[in-house]
């Protein structure tokens, strides 16, 4: 039985009913169509249904490969308007820098000594230590060449070159002192054990900070810091390694905590979450996709959490107990918990001026309004982060600057909606813009709100590198020590402060037995590094 098509023979080809589906077609199906239609002598009909198939087979087919061409550009493609000009040069009219405000001509100056420009290379830190290498004169020169005398040393031509000591395996023999009493020979006393990572274990703190810290935030395996080791004759396990590396991220838990607290106390909070692949070996390929989500607050914090699949019941689990306030995040259906958390939703603009540059990579020239306007908007957020301006005057340039750059392009929207096809890619940028728009438009209304969830997007950028080396994570254990040391990485990176040396110190504290929680705070750390920097800076000027 021949498959509903158009009654109307005058129907053009692209308007008749398919008569399978382009994307899977029935191959039987349409032999069956044809030789139905070829029985009934419709050969007019037949051929506008064929043309019908092989029109829509061929736009499928064009943007399929504009797709796979964008995908596998060798450099990583950029959404900024000056890069879409040299990467499009015959669709927009100007260079890039051709509509930019020129600045006025300079003054010229009177004729005077010339200031010279700082060239070379830079000083290098007046920290690291400084290990002499001196490189004497040969014998046969230390004679002097007109009286023949012998020649004294008057100085040294200095030049410092940045170099590294080889790392150096070290067995630290930990002694503990016992005295007693040589007189009546009924008393003796052992210094008591400290406290360590792992009771009875071989590995140091040093060693153990050093491994976290290459592993967690440089990617490298545990097999490749064994096999290191054993090259200069160390016997270390990767399983040692990394179960006691566990056991000293355990003890930070409290620190962990803070920090999530933290982040939900805060005025802007800013989440997204990305895939982690976890063993399982009830899964049919033995691996399950986990999802690692990130919650950063006023771009101070960052926590991230382990959750068992990317269900949205997860993140308001996460979110119980807990009111936010204003929150960026994208325009996914997961986040819609956020809401009903009683945070003001604010919607990533990156992601709105994603979908107008795809639309205009494929080759659909009418996106470039919506294009242009987006770069505009965003350079007014930059003028203002160029200028070093508080968040209460990048509000009042937003309110300037911006306001009337998004109500263009609310009007062109409307304007468009009805002449943009809904399927194609114009058209789902359209729509996404549509609904997201209260969101999107957010940024006018809280000074808090940035312009896009970048910042998030970014430090999430981390893992995702990470885990193209290590492919997956063992077990859950694994996965929540996983996000509870990068939680403190992150955070540690957004104050300022160098991870080694605060896991180094925090991690002394509590072996020592510190229980006061707040000292052993990267907040405490930050403030101890601000007083160190000004007490050098005291001594610069007193030097001086």
């Amino acid at each position: 039985m021949p498959l509903p098509r158009s009654s109307n023979p005058a129907m053009p080809a692209d308007k008749a009913n398919p008569i399978t589906s382009s994307v899977s077609p029935d191959l039987d199906a349409v032999a069956r169509f044809i030789r139905d239609m070829l029985a009934r002598g419709a050969i007019a009909e037949l051929i506008a249904a064929v043309l019908a198939l092989l029109v829509r087979m061929r736009d499928l087919n064009t943007e399929l490969v504009a797709r796979i061409a964008a995908k596998s550009r060798k450099r990583p493609p950029s959404e900024k308007l000056r890069r879409l000009q040299l990467e499009l040069p015959g669709v927009f009219a100007a260079s890039a820098n051709d509509n930019a405000p020129r600045p006025p001509p300079k003054k010229k100056k009177k004729r005077g000594p010339k200031r010279r420009h700082k060239h070379g290379r830079p000083k290098l830190p007046a920290h690291l230590p400084r290990v002499p290498d001196v490189q004497p004169v040969p014998d046969d020169k230390r004679q002097c060449a007109v009286c023949g005398n012998q020649a004294t040393t008057i100085g040294y031509k200095t030049a410092e070159k940045l170099d590294i000591r080889p790392a150096e395996f070290i067995v630290r023999q930990i002694k503990r002192e016992t005295c007693a009493c040589q007189h009546c020979h009924q008393y003796a006393y052992t210094a008591p054990k400290q406290d360590e990572v792992l009771d009875r274990g071989i590995l140091g703190n040093e060693l153990l900070v050093q491994a976290i810290v290459d592993h967690y935030d440089d990617a490298v395996p545990w097999e490749r810091m064994e096999r290191s080791a054993r090259a200069q004759g160390v016997p270390l396990s990767a399983n040692t390694l990394a179960s006691t590396a566990g056991r000293a991220i355990d003890l930070l838990d409290p620190v962990v905590a803070h920090i999530k607290a933290a982040c939900f106390a805060s005025e802007l909070t800013a989440l997204d979450a990305t895939a982690m692949p976890i063993i399982d070996p009830d899964a049919p390929i033995g691996i399950r996709t986990a999802t690692l989500w990130l919650i950063e607050g006023d771009h101070r914090y960052a926590y991230f959490h382990y959750a068992p699949s990317g269900h949205d019941d997860h993140l308001e689990a996460l979110l119980a107990g807990h009111t936010l306030r204003s929150v960026m995040c994208d325009g996914s259906a997961t986040n819609n918990c956020v809401d009903r958390a009683g945070g003001a939703r604010g919607g990533c603009n990156a992601h709105g001026r994603r979908k107008f540059v795809e639309a205009l990579r494929l080759g659909d020239t009418r996106a470039i309004p919506a294009v242009e306007l987006y770069g505009a908007i965003f350079h007014v957020d930059a003028e203002s982060k160029r200028l070093g301006e508080s968040l209460a005057e990048r509000f009042d340039r937003r309110q300037r600057e911006s306001g009337p750059l998004v109500e263009e392009l609310r009007r062109w929207l409307e304007e468009k909606v009805r002449e943009v096809e809904p399927k194609t890619p114009l058209g789902k940028a359209i729509g996404y813009a549509r609904r997201q728009w209260k969101r999107l438009t957010r940024f006018l209304k809280d000074p808090l709100m940035d312009l896009t969830n970048n910042e998030v997007e970014r430090d999430l950028r981390r893992w995702v590198l990470d885990r193209k080396t290590w492919l997956f994570v063992g077990h859950e254990t694994s996965a929540r020590r996983l996000a509870a040391i990068l939680s403190i990485l992150a955070t540690c990176r957004k104050m300022g402060i160098e991870p080694r040396r605060y896991l180094r110190e925090t991690l002394a504290k509590i072996l020592a037995g510190e229980t006061d929680l707040a000292a052993l705070l990267p907040e405490a750390h930050q403030e101890m590094l601000a007083r160190e920097r000004a007490a050098a800076a005291a001594e610069v000027i007193e030097a001086a």
